[in-house]
């Protein structure tokens, strides 16, 4: 069921003076959301109000099976009546899938301008007052489109929505609980792509946008993830996700103009310097930066003897007089190594704030 709808559902039964269940097909508790199972009468036609161990039940007509359920009360029956005609009326007015989908697609994926902004959120009954992330889901090297391979693989919450964008990628519009933000987002993007290797053996990129407020922010959050599986790869070539603000040095370097940073990279890489920056030495080079310049846990990763380490630091040292040792000397060469990345990524400059 449409987890808006749900939520619908919800208020309209926690309004009523007497508890009424919603349960779907198999007696799983759908409101109240607390895990609770119920046993069926065996026979239970649609529209008929059936007495069985002390509670009644009501099958609603052609709404995948959905049941409601009343604890004995004087009053059960006309209150399951009441319910019945409440939750169809929600039913019917709900739009379309198809026509919600397409509605969060236009709010996210396009620019309405606000007026139009205003009326998608309350014609299509999108919360508006709700945190939310933009993760957009590339799945790698699947045959069928993104949003098929993925619409079984991804848990979604009640508010959550899952979008096809284009045949490569799909959209994962993500409520953010309270006291939740991007980290919890990374950790949800990490476990879903250990889930899609497990189950399929294909790797999955995941772009995360910063968390969106309100529903009129979801295409800017939108335009961070875009970015990010734009700029990620080439920066976090071994890596699957890429998250707005955990790339923020990523970020500054992707908005240097390619002419600038050729220049500056090669003030560092170059023909006189192409022996001394080998494979073997970027390697070293790039493994002491990453462990926070630590010459035993750096010597233990590359399998190699600290001495060893230290007479290639200061080879680097004596030929280019950068102390990789230093902080500042291993940050700017961890810059100008970094430019290079700059000139493999799209030049695109999406809309993303700050």
């Amino acid at each position: 069921m449409n987890a808006l709808l749900l939520d619908n559902i919800r208020t309209l039964l926690g309004s009523l003076s007497h508890e009424i269940r919603l349960l779907d097909h198999l007696g799983r508790s759908l409101v109240p959301a607390d895990a609770a199972d119920f046993y069926l009468p065996e026979q239970l036609p649609a529209g008929d109000i059936v007495p069985f161990r002390g509670s009644f039940y009501l099958r609603l007509a052609g709404e995948d099976g959905l049941i409601l359920l009343s604890g004995p009360n004087p009053q059960a029956e006309d209150m399951l009546r009441l319910a019945e005609s409440a939750v169809a009326s929600l039913i019917r007015l709900q739009p379309p899938q198809d026509a919600l989908q397409a509605a969060y697609l236009r709010l996210v994926a396009e620019q309405p301008d606000p007026l139009e902004q205003a009326g998608l959120i309350r014609e299509h009954r999108i919360p508006d007052q709700l945190p939310r992330c933009v993760l957009l889901l590339r799945p790698q090297a699947v045959r069928q489109p993104a949003y098929d391979f993925l619409r079984d693989l991804v848990p979604l919450g009640e508010q959550d929505v899952l979008l096809p964008l284009d045949r490569g990628c799909a959209i994962l519009i993500q409520a953010m609980e309270d006291g939740q933000g991007p980290e919890e987002a990374e950790e949800f993007a990490r476990a879903l792509e250990e889930t899609v290797r497990e189950e399929s053996g294909q790797g999955l990129h995941c772009g995360i946008g910063d968390v969106a407020p309100r529903a009129a922010d979801l295409r800017q959050s939108y335009a961070q993830a875009l970015r990010m599986l734009e700029i990620g790869p080439a920066f976090l070539p071994g890596g699957s996700v890429y998250a707005w603000r955990s790339m923020l040095l990523a970020r500054f370097l992707a908005e240097v103009p390619p002419e600038r940073a050729r220049y500056y990279h090669g003030l560092l890489f170059n023909k006189r310097t192409a022996s001394l920056f080998s494979e073997e030495m970027l390697e070293t080079a790039a493994m002491f930066l990453e462990k926070n310049l630590n010459l035993s846990d750096t010597a233990r990763q590359l399998y190699i003897h600290r001495n060893t380490l230290v007479y290639r630091l200061d080879k680097i040292q004596r030929r280019c007089g950068l102390d990789l040792r230093r902080f500042e000397d291993a940050f700017l060469f961890k810059l100008l190594l970094d430019l290079n990345n700059t000139l493999m990524i799209p030049n695109k400059r999406p809309e993303d704030g700050r």
